[in-house]
């Protein structure tokens, strides 16, 4: 060596050879002090990719956990979907029609709320609160186009269906003026109650499938 110092490998502090290609120090005579010495270029081949292994691993646990967190939020928010109680509204002028489709879907396993005053209903209407909402059109001060027109404006995706003796009729006066709320559907007066929860039950199911 051309200070003459030596090689110490660290393995074995009692070996002292100038050809020591692993981890090893190197004393300077002239400094009085150990330095680290220089490696064989495998030894650091080693190293490098004994690190890119070690990450390698790491980052797979790392997205492996991560991957375990998101289903079982999933499940969680699947399984949540299912046990909470999906929201209809009612809104008819007639206190008999709100209080009996009330009583039947609350039966049915949904949670129902009805009004007889259409202005009440849309100054108490909350966003992204109801699964469906089931409307009569010929009503008071807000007939039935006109409450779903204002309420598409707080919510523009809540699904409505307007209860009606007199489909036809209406469907020509909505086109002429209300075109804007496009196609609906329609529950023909007077309907059933195992009819009624039938119908809630499809049309719940399908927009939850096209969500």
């Amino acid at each position: 060596m051309d200070d003459g110092g030596f090689c110490m490998d660290i393995n074995n502090p009692s070996t002292m050879t100038s050809e020591v290609y692993c981890h090893h120090y190197h004393y300077n005579k002239s400094k009085g002090i150990f330095d680290f010495g220089s490696h064989h270029p495998k030894y650091y081949d080693q190293i490098i990719t004994k690190l890119n292994l070690q990450a390698r691993e790491q980052q797979h646990e790392r997205n492996s956990s991560s991957i375990m967190q998101r289903l079982l939020q999933d499940q969680t928010a699947r399984s949540s979907n299912r046990n909470k109680k999906k929201r209809v509204l009612v809104v008819d002028d007639e206190p008999d029609t709100c209080i009996v489709y009330q009583i039947v879907l609350q039966d049915a396993g949904y949670e129902c709320i009805s009004y007889i005053d259409s202005v009440k209903a849309l100054k108490e209407f909350r966003s992204n609160y109801y699964d469906l909402i089931l409307l009569d059109i010929k009503m008071p001060v807000l007939n039935g186009f006109e409450l779903c027109k204002k309420i598409r404006e707080i919510d523009k995706t809540v699904h409505v269906i307007f209860i009606t003796a007199s489909e036809a009729y209406y469907e020509k006066f909505r086109g002429q003026h209300f075109p804007e709320l496009g196609k609906i559907n329609y529950i023909q007066k007077p309907v059933g109650n195992d009819e009624l929860v039938r119908l809630v039950n499809m049309i719940i199911a399908n927009s939850i499938t096209m969500d």
